[in-house]
């Protein structure tokens, strides 16, 4: 049985990644620069996803991911499949900024704003890895994570 339930939940974690990466392959090559504000705002939502999964209140992370990615995964699925994920990384160690693209149209996503930040991060156990934020904006005007992507 609990072969099973690793299959599911690693089943689970491929379709959270696949649709993470559609989003991103989907959404055009970004080459407009957002606004200070649309930078400034989705940042800020960027720092509070980062901090909470940094902090293992994936609960809380969850809270602050888009409509469109809750009716994806539940919150137990979520909790699960970032915990798994960020086990073979690791604490943080060092995060660096290293770019945010922006768009709204894109081709194949739900229709939005999107802006796309990349980091490259040192965890304690892996020293390089491309962290990817995909964020909307949602309907109450608050950037929200639609996308998580670790590579």
């Amino acid at each position: 049985m609990l072969k099973i339930q690793a299959i599911s939940q690693h089943a689970q974690i491929h379709l959270f990644l696949l649709f993470t990466f559609f989003l991103l392959i989907a959404i055009p090559v970004l080459n407009k620069t957002p606004t200070q504000q649309v930078a400034e705002q989705s940042g800020f939502a960027a720092a509070q996803f980062l901090f909470l999964v940094d902090t293992e209140e994936y609960a809380k992370s969850w809270e602050v991911t888009s409509e469109n990615l809750k009716k994806i995964l539940t919150q137990k699925a979520w909790n699960e499949q970032i915990a798994n994920l960020r086990s073979f990384l690791g604490p943080i160690v060092e995060r660096i900024h290293q770019d945010i693209s922006y768009t709204d149209s894109a081709a194949d996503v739900p229709s939005g704003e999107y802006v796309v930040m990349t980091f490259i991060s040192k965890f304690e156990l892996r020293d390089r890895v491309t962290e990817t934020l995909t964020l909307i904006l949602g309907d109450n005007n608050q950037w929200q994570v639609a996308g998580y992507y670790l590579r």
